[in-house]
């Protein structure tokens, strides 16, 4: 019998496959780094290891780790905030295996270096039989607690419980990465019929643009959530986050439409897309946004906790946002200031993440480990994506272009070698924080000390 214990175990298992994603996520981080390395990379294995670790590092990190991560919010957001045991811990646990066997396939054909890399935008693949195998048991994984939170918000609904708005957020959410789904089945599908070859950039453009806003919500979710348990105060009223959240929806919802309206190989087809993410995502993140920074400056007086994790990820993670959509604001042409905003923009989501798990550990009998590590963590990772974003904009500016990597690369000006310096020197020290912060919550896992 389904129990919100049960439940909360469940969570608990998603959680640390969450993390457990992005400590391998770091150590493909440090594979390129490697496979640049003079000497060492003639002892990794393929051809050209580069880009496979590249694969390996972008899909762990920015797929699998956000997703994970969500995988845990629709649990706690849907079972835990509404006090309704999930409807199924079997088919809870049985996604979590699928998802989590999938990642350790993927892991494997990485660290091998089996297959070929293809460098497609959002979802970038290796053309490898094991790759998708492990591709599909992930998904397959992610349809099912997809499945599971749509019935146990159901139950909650049917026992007339109040939703808050974290748990409208994710709602949101899942619908979202359901839309990414069916757009992810149309490109595949119309490819397959009427195309003579299989375009990944084209397979993974649409759903993957979809995902970037359910990747929004969750980070705003995390806001909300570290809002609400640091201040012991709503960041925003009810109906007003509820409007915002299904605001998002105006521009998801429309998607798979595009696919019958325009040919995937079609110019048309790629910039209806970008113009969904442009306009849909910036004005209810900005709504938000605004109502978290109002509340800081009612605040500013009261002594604000800079020292307290949960609280420095949401100011970074708000800041790094929000450069990034300045950035945005500033890109013309195919060049570096393109990866600087959405560098920024993956990097405001994984901090939120990495915040708000440090102020859950407790609910689940656990302490962090180090809470000195915690504490300067978010400040070290935050750090070293403002460097990181800044040295390509940098670089950008002066021409710079995007995806051309190491001996491929031929700086025209001193302007791109400073930019592109300041973006090494700020990868370094954004490792360093992912390092502070994996480390710290796999010894929270194994040893961290008993909350009592």
């Amino acid at each position: 019998m389904a129990t919100l214990d049960s439940s909360k175990r469940l969570a608990y298992g998603w959680l640390a496959y969450a993390v457990g994603s992005l400590i391998f996520a770091g150590i493909f981080a440090l594979m390129v780094a490697l496979a640049r390395t003079p000497y060492i990379k003639d002892m990794l294995p393929g051809g050209d290891y580069f880009y496979i670790a590249l694969v390996g590092h972008v899909i762990l990190a920015v797929v699998i780790w956000f997703l994970a991560f969500e995988g845990f919010l629709w649990l706690l957001t849907s079972a835990m905030d509404t006090s309704t045991p999930v409807i199924s811990p079997l088919v809870g646990w049985f996604s979590l295996v699928l998802s989590a066997g999938g990642t350790t396939l993927i892991v494997i054909c990485a660290l091998l270096g089996l297959g070929y890399p293809e460098l497609a935008n959002y979802v970038p693949v290796i053309i490898h039989p094991l790759f998708f195998t492990g591709l599909s048991l992930f998904t397959a994984g992610i349809i099912l607690i997809l499945l599971n939170t749509f019935l146990t918000l159901g139950s909650a609904l049917g026992r007339g419980a109040s939703f808050p708005i974290v748990t409208r957020g994710m709602a949101v959410a899942a619908v979202t990465v359901t839309v990414a789904l069916v757009c992810f089945f149309l490109a595949g599908y119309l490819q397959y019929t009427r195309k003579g070859f299989f375009d990944f950039e084209r397979f993974f453009w649409g759903g993957g643009h979809i995902l970037q806003f359910a990747n929004t919500m969750a980070m705003v979710v995390s806001w909300l959530y570290l809002v609400k348990i640091v201040f012991r105060k709503d960041a925003i009223g009810l109906r007003l986050g509820t409007g915002a959240f299904l605001f998002y929806l105006v521009f998801v919802l429309p998607a798979p439409v595009i696919y019958f309206l325009y040919d995937t190989a079609s110019y048309e087809y790629k910039t209806a897309f970008t113009m969904l993410m442009q306009w849909g995502i910036g004005p209810p993140t900005a709504f938000f946004l605004i109502a978290i920074l109002y509340l800081l400056y009612r605040y500013r007086n009261k002594g604000l906790p800079w020292a307290r994790p949960g609280f420095s990820s949401l100011v970074l993670s708000v800041a790094i946002f929000l450069l990034g959509g300045l950035i945005a604001l500033d890109i013309s042409g195919v060049n570096t200031k393109i990866p600087a905003h959405y560098h920024c923009a993956i990097g405001a989501v994984t901090i939120a993440f990495m915040g708000l798990f440090y102020e859950v550990v407790p609910f689940f009998g656990l302490r962090i480990y180090s809470e000195k590590m915690a504490r300067i963590q978010p400040y070290l990772y935050g750090l070293g994506i403002l460097l990181f974003a800044m040295g390509l904009y940098i670089a950008g500016w002066y021409g710079a272009m995007r995806k051309v990597y190491g001996q491929d690369q031929a700086f025209e000006s001193v302007g791109e070698l400073v930019g592109m310096g300041i973006m090494g020197v700020g990868g370094l020290v954004a490792i360093a924080g992912g390092i502070y912060f994996v480390l710290n919550a796999l010894l929270t896992f194994l040893g961290g000390r008993r909350n009592t």
